[in-house]
């Protein structure tokens, strides 16, 4: 019997694809059939708004930026987010009048620095490099404003609700499991919604 694998991003969008009653592919790699564009769309675009989040496996807590002979400190290309670790400087990121995002120090007014700088890092990861619970709830959820936009049906996304919430648990208690801690303190409406629901 073979073994059970995380989902894929074939896999997710196949089950976005099945939401709306569309035949199943076999790649992702041939363009021009448009429902399946639009859902690779809306599953990076949920990926990326799941990740903002900020869970244990996509951040750094303490991370280094180095600047460089002018002292400028590049953005990384996948970080969605930065945060000073250090409580009495703010940072932030902002466009370089050269025209590339820079780290900007909004405590001095300026995009110098003149040692390396310790941030919390959150990271923007594909789909394939998350663990399963995240990969998961960001199908489902995906998959159920795939669902609305091209059908609407309410009876559906009343069930598709009830999986994304099942799944944002299974989440969260993966990010508890990591982190120690009770994480539904941070999503007041969400825990509202679980809270209201039994299982």
């Amino acid at each position: 019997m073979p073994d059970i694998t995380p989902t894929t991003e074939l896999e997710a969008v196949n089950e976005m694809l099945a939401s709306i009653g569309q035949a199943p592919v076999n790649t992702l790699a041939v363009t021009g059939i448009s429902d399946v564009n639009i859902a690779k769309q809306r599953l990076a675009s949920q990926t990326r708004k799941v990740l903002l989040h900020g869970f244990a496996f996509n951040t750094d807590d303490k991370y280094t930026l180095n600047p460089d002979i002018d002292g400028l400190i590049a953005i990384p290309s996948n970080a969605l987010g930065i945060e000073s670790t250090n409580p009495t400087i703010e940072l932030v990121q902002r466009r370089h009048p050269g025209g590339v995002m820079r780290l900007y120090n909004r405590t001095a007014g300026a995009f110098e620095f003149t040692t390396p700088v310790e941030v919390e890092v959150v990271w923007g990861f594909t789909f394939e490099d998350l663990p399963e619970a995240a990969r998961s709830y960001i199908a489902i959820s995906a998959g159920r404003r795939f669902q609305s936009k091209f059908i609407g049906s309410q009876i559906l996304d009343r069930f598709e609700e009830d999986d994304e919430i099942r799944a944002w648990v299974l989440l969260q208690r993966e990010e508890r499991r990591t982190r120690k801690t009770n994480l539904f303190r941070g999503n007041a409406s969400m825990a509202s919604r679980i809270n209201n629901r039994s299982y």
